[in-house]
């Protein structure tokens, strides 16, 4: 069954490869997107038929049968289809490639249902009421040569694809509902009926019959057998005369026995659901019309109740069919088809692209433009190439959403021509849509030349884009300069240097096709300097910052800071208008309230012996911040150390 399957893709695959070659036009053909959703096929369909038979084992209705029986073996030969399917069929969606179909089809099946070696003794009672051995033998094959009537509903899904203007593929698979299989038979069947009957003596002198089940016939037996005759003498009789005659005595004899009817019909009880596999290639006549030549495969089972006590025969002239026998029959049908299409209906619209809208770039130069498309099928696939300013562009490939709109993004300002959107077999034309440059919004701001004579004065233009070729055109005091041509730094402007004092006017600045006007600018050469001598200033304050430390809690100044209030003691001596401020710190050890004052007692400790040194009280400044203001960290001994501090600050009232 494999090698079937293969066979059939092969077949079709040719048959496909070989339409495709053929049909090498360019001209424009319906798809199927725009094809009726209609149609009807008719295929003539004829090849071969197997039947895979299984039989009933009978020899049970056979009385007490002799070992040598052999019922034989049945099969089926020569089997031959013809027939035709009639199908309405639906093909539904956008593609219109699937569909349903459900019809009718009709088979004339013949073929040979053949059984070898027919032999078979048993007990049987003939005319005279006498228990006797029945033999029987077949003379030859029995054969029936069989007509059958198959017909079945099909209801298949089916697949279409025109793939040219003459040519498309079309392939139909499902199940087969059966509604009759009848087989109508004619036999040559022809059979040698053969009898033996032993008598024994009863007590009282009579004589009484029975079943002599011995394949040795013994001396007391009644031979009426080919062989017995064959070793008797019987000068005055043929063979035929002898069994003839013994049939008119009541014997279940004779040779060559044909049945009393040659023909009849079989229907099996059940069919069960079968399988359909139809490929074709389609020849379009028309865009109505189309030829199909393809290759069909059917498989179907029917099962069946072989006769209650069957027998293929018992005594001479009964007969009933092999068919009789058949418990389960497998039947494989596969070969050639030839049919027409017919599509019928109204034909779905074409789908067309009911609008456009532009959304143009958010600034000059900038590639953030977009254009939508609108009209198209939710979910399909779609490519769109188009023009810009006359040049094509790459193809936009994206998806239709829900909406059946598609958006082309990252596109720049112009002139977009020649828009279609390929959707399957669908080409679609848009209508021209021009994305334009938004006004460009530019600032200025100069620099003067440092001296007079000397150009190095300069205007920076802002509004412009990172990256961009600019050029800028501009008079100065009237007279029209050579443009300036430049790339837009990172910070988005363009400067012009080397500039001399002047009216700069007409300031133009154009950037890929973009133009925005400036403002007029006047460079002013400075005024030549005066130099007037200055008062000489006064000896720059002297730095007394070093901290004066402290030990944990105390106020008593270390004697490593006596240095720097001498120094600060001989820098208020320099001026009478100089003044001491002490600052004084804690760590942040304690409550605040009690920093608050060690600090202020810190900073009263330094003014102390400041006044001890000579410096007037009216001079000093003693005040306490706390642990609000912490040199170091809080967190080491270390850091505690530095924070426990006095800073002095020298300053001078005239200032």
């Amino acid at each position: 069954m494999k090698k079937l399957f293969f066979l059939l893709i092969a077949a079709n695959g040719v048959l496909s490869a070989t339409a495709q070659m053929k049909d090498t036009t360019k001209k424009q053909y319906l798809p199927d997107a725009q094809m009726q959703h209609w149609a009807v096929d008719v295929n003539l369909l004829g090849g071969a038929l197997t039947q895979k038979l299984t039989t009933g084992n009978s020899l049970g209705n056979y009385q007490n049968a002799l070992s040598d029986a052999n019922l034989g073996k049945l099969k089926f030969t020569n089997g031959s289809s013809f027939g035709f399917d009639a199908q309405l069929a639906y093909f539904f969606g956008n593609s219109n490639h699937f569909g349903v179909g459900l019809g009718v089809m009709y088979l004339s099946q013949m073929g040979n249902a053949t059984l070898d070696n027919f032999h078979v003794q048993f007990q049987s009672t003939d005319d005279l009421n006498n228990t006797s051995r029945e033999i029987i033998t077949a003379n030859q094959p029995v054969k029936e040569s069989l007509r059958i009537t198959n017909v079945n509903i099909p209801l298949v899904f089916k697949y279409k694809d025109r793939f040219s203007k003459r040519f498309g593929f079309t392939a139909d698979a499902g199940i087969l509902f059966n509604v009759q299989e009848k087989n109508v038979y004619n036999t040559n069947a022809s059979f040698d009926y053969e009898e033996m009957v032993q008598y024994l003596t009863t007590a009282g002198g009579g004589n009484i019959s029975i079943y002599d089940n011995n394949l040795v016939p013994n001396n007391t037996d009644l031979q009426i057998t080919k062989n017995w005759y064959n070793n008797t003498t019987h000068p005055t009789e043929t063979i035929q005369q002898y069994f003839a005659e013994q049939k008119g005595l009541g014997y279940h004899v004779g040779l060559g026995v044909k049945p009393n009817s040659t023909s009849g019909n079989v229907s099996y009880t059940s069919g069960s659901i079968g399988f359909l596999l139809q490929p074709s290639i389609n020849y379009f006549l028309s865009d109505n019309v189309a030829l199909n030549l393809g290759v069909y495969y059917i498989y179907q089972t029917f099962n069946n109740s072989p006769a209650n006590g069957y027998r293929l025969t018992d005594k001479p002239g009964d007969y009933s069919s092999v068919l009789n026998n058949v418990s389960k029959s497998v039947n494989q049908s596969y070969g050639g088809n030839l049919g027409v299409r017919f599509l019928f209906g109204k034909k779905p619209p074409k789908p067309v692209i009911t609008g456009e809208d532009g959304i143009d770039p958010t600034a000059c130069s900038l590639t953030d433009g977009s254009i939508v498309l609108h009209g198209l099928t939710p979910g399909k696939d779609v490519q769109v190439s188009y023009t810009v300013n006359g040049v094509t562009n790459s193809l936009y490939t994206g998806t239709v959403d829900a909406g059946g709109s598609v958006k082309m993004t990252g596109l720049g300002a112009g002139a977009y021509t020649n828009i279609v959107a390929t959707m399957g077999k669908h080409r679609l034309e848009g209508t021209p849509v021009n994305l334009v440059n938004p006004p460009m919004n530019i600032s200025e701001y100069s620099s003067n030349p440092s001296a007079a004579g000397v150009c190095d004065g300069s205007i920076t233009i802002n509004g412009v884009r990172e990256g961009q070729r600019v050029t800028v055109y501009y008079n100065v005091n009237g007279t029209v300069k050579p443009a300036y041509s430049g790339t837009v730094a990172s910070n988005n402007t363009v400067k012009l240097t080397g500039l001399c004092g002047g009216n700069y006017s007409n300031i133009v600045v154009a950037m890929n096709g973009c133009t925005a006007n400036g403002s007029d600018i006047m460079l002013t050469e400075p005024q030549p300097v005066i130099k007037v001598e200055a008062e000489p200033k006064p000896a720059p304050l002297a730095d007394i910052t070093t901290p004066i430390l402290f030990e944990f809690g105390k106020t008593k100044i270390h004697p490593s800071s006596y240095p720097t209030l001498e120094k600060a003691v001989l820098e208020v001596g320099r001026q009478n208008t100089y003044y001491i401020i002490c600052e004084g710190h804690t760590d942040n050890t304690g409550r605040v309230e009690v920093n608050e004052l060690l600090s202020f007692k810190r900073a009263e400790a330094v003014k102390k012996y400041l006044i001890k040194l000579g410096v007037p009280a009216d001079r000093i400044v003693a005040i306490g911040r706390g642990s609000r203001m912490p040199i170091a960290t809080n967190d080491t001994p270390e850091g505690r150390a530095k924070n426990r501090r006095v800073v002095m600050t020298l300053n001078d009232r005239k200032k």
